[in-house]
């Protein structure tokens, strides 16, 4: 209904405006507040990850003195350099050496309480471990013992640091250690053996996983050749290691289309690299609740405001809604249709207009179709004449031949009560009741008048469904299509002449069909008599084709009109085939009706 689409306008237009009103105030608050509490984040992580780097430098210091302690130690690179020149190095020997250095090595682990195994190599390789007071002791196989002296190539005495897995009674089959190696060197960079420490990941990880909290930050520590000492990023983690080299100080990087922000320091004295990462998928996230609150508002603002106009609006249109209810009534034919004015506004100005033209248009109405009525009754009935003269000449020809030729005066005589027959049937009232039936035995009156002229090479075939012989139909509508056939398709004919009419019912539709073998049409023939039925009736009929076919197409679309009319199939020398296709009527009187 217009009322229900004007309201509709006006609340969706409003809707509208409200909606964009609130997503660009929400987005723009959210994106401001984004950009400062990301900077505030920043800030905050980047101070937090140089702290973080101070205290790994101050551990690093703290183990740099205790493993001074170790290498400079007199008494230990005597041991290990009179343990390395024995040619015999008999258990009795390695367990005295290992007995004086646990002497002197057992202030480490007071030290150092998080050391978890060490062990000191002489420089033939023989070694000597010790433990911390906790009892555990850190397996070194062959294998990580070559890793270990590989990663100290070109080191000058400094410590190496290196992650291992070393194989364990725990679940996972290995336990992850951090080791830290040292070639021992004295005051006179004289080497005389290998120092390795062993350290749970606690080292670090007491520091670090403090600035790691919550699942979004992760942490890595690189040795000054920029392989990993200790992190604590999973697998999967949302960056990659070579995305981050690059990154100095602070700053937001993408990586796998994630936001990161990247804190980089490296410590002052070791050239450790403290790396630490916050995605800030989730600060992204948290902070669309301020966004998600001004499209809420919007929302409920659109609920008050669609409120506001339905009841607003339907007192206010109440005089458009019964000005378009009176133009419905009046397109649906009731031209007596008036509306009451109710208000002295432009709405009532619009309402005494409506009812002044719908009284002219009653008026004219009525006078139009009076006149129409008149008017088609007028073509009617000339339609008619129009067919008499004709079917009369094409039929007094035919006895004029056969007089002519001086043939039977007793088949002249019927020629003539036949056609006498047909003159009454044709003269009557066009407006007058007839029946299929009655069609059919005036059309047999006239093929028996046709077949004298053709000879014995005409066959006729007349079917008719017993359901369909009292349905009304229009006077002569048979006899043009017939006759048709005759002036047309068998014109010119040698062999036998076959005429065939069907007449049936199919879904309540009344068909006539009138075959024939005749040389038949051309597509372009058929489209030209076919365009008939598409006209107006205001047009004027085109002078092209039978005036016959053109009388039928005419008289149907008077009647009938659309969907109603007549079907043609034909092709060169094949035969035609005109079907009329006509509504199932009780009387005559309702055919009258378009």
């Amino acid at each position: 209904m217009f009322k229900k689409k004007l309201s509709f306008k006006l609340i969706a237009s409003l809707s509208v405006l409200i909606l964009v009103i609130f997503l660009i105030s929400g987005y723009a608050t959210y994106t401001v507040y984004l950009k400062l509490f990301t900077t505030e984040i920043s800030k905050q992580f980047a101070k937090a990850n140089e702290q973080a780097t101070a205290r790994v430098e101050t551990q690093i210091q703290n183990l740099y003195k205790a493993t001074n302690y170790i290498v400079f130690h007199p008494y230990i690179e005597d041991i290990l350099r009179r343990s390395a020149e024995r040619a015999d190095d008999t258990f009795y020997n390695r367990l005295l050496d290992q007995d004086e250095l646990t002497k002197l090595l057992n202030q480490i682990s007071i030290d150092e309480p998080k050391l978890s195994s060490m062990y000191v190599y002489n420089t033939k390789g023989s070694g000597y471990f010790f433990e911390n007071n906790a009892g555990t002791v850190i397996p070194l196989s062959d294998a990580n013992y070559a890793a270990v002296l590989r990663s100290l190539e070109g080191s000058n005495g400094e410590l190496v640091w290196q992650p291992l897995k070393i194989s364990s009674i725990e679940s996972s089959g290995y336990r992850n250690v951090i080791s830290a190696a040292r070639y021992m060197k004295n005051k006179k960079q004289e080497l005389y053996g290998n120092l390795i420490l062993f350290y749970d990941q606690s080292i670090f990880g007491s520091i670090l996983d403090e600035l790691a909290k919550g699942e979004n930050a992760q942490v890595i520590l690189l040795d000054s050749n920029d392989k990993v000492v200790y992190t604590n990023a999973k697998p999967n983690s949302a960056f990659k290691l070579e995305d981050l080299l690059h990154v100095s100080d602070s700053q937001i990087v993408k990586s796998n289309g994630e936001s990161i922000l990247v804190s980089r320091n490296k410590t002052r004295d070791s050239g450790m690299t403290l790396i630490s990462t916050l995605s800030l998928k989730s600060i992204n996230e948290k902070s669309q609740v301020i966004f998600q609150i001004a499209l809420y508002s919007g929302l409920v603002s659109i609920l008050l405001a669609s409120l506001l106009i339905f009841f607003t609006g339907k007192r206010l249109l109440k005089p458009l809604y019964t000005l378009v209810t009176g133009m419905k009534k009046l397109r649906s034919g009731r031209f007596d249709t008036r509306i009451r004015i109710s208000t002295q506004d432009e709405l009532a100005f619009l309402g005494h207009s409506f009812n002044e033209m719908a009284a002219n248009i009653e008026s004219l109405v009525e006078e139009v179709y009076e006149r129409k009525l008149n008017e088609r009754e007028a073509e009617l009935t000339a339609l008619q004449a129009q067919l008499n003269p004709h079917f009369l000449y094409n039929t007094l020809d035919t006895i004029h031949m056969k007089l002519y030729l001086g043939e039977n005066d007793e088949q002249a005589a019927q020629l003539v009560l036949s056609l006498s027959g047909l003159l009454r049937y044709a003269l009557q009232n066009p407006n007058a009741h007839t029946t299929v039936k009655d069609e059919i035995e005036h059309i047999t009156k006239y093929i028996n008048i046709q077949s004298v002229r053709i000879g014995g090479r005409l066959e006729t075939f007349i079917q008719v469904d017993e359901e369909a012989e009292q349905l009304p139909v229009i006077r002569l509508i048979l006899q043009p299509l017939v006759e048709n056939a005759f002036v047309h398709a068998f014109a010119q004919m040698s062999k036998i002449c076959i005429l065939r009419i069907k007449v049936y019912m199919e879904q309540s539709l009344l068909c006539i069909e009138i075959s024939d073998n005749g040389r038949g049409m051309t597509q372009e023939q058929v489209d030209t008599i076919m365009q008939l039925q598409h006209r107006r009736l205001e047009e004027p009929t085109s002078t092209t084709g039978g005036i016959g076919l053109k009388t039928v197409i005419r008289r149907v679309s008077l009647m009938y009109g659309s969907p109603y009319g007549l079907v043609i199939h034909s092709e060169p020398n094949a035969g035609t085939t005109m079907k009329l296709i006509l509504p199932v009527q009780t009387q005559m009187e309702g055919s009258r009706q378009r």
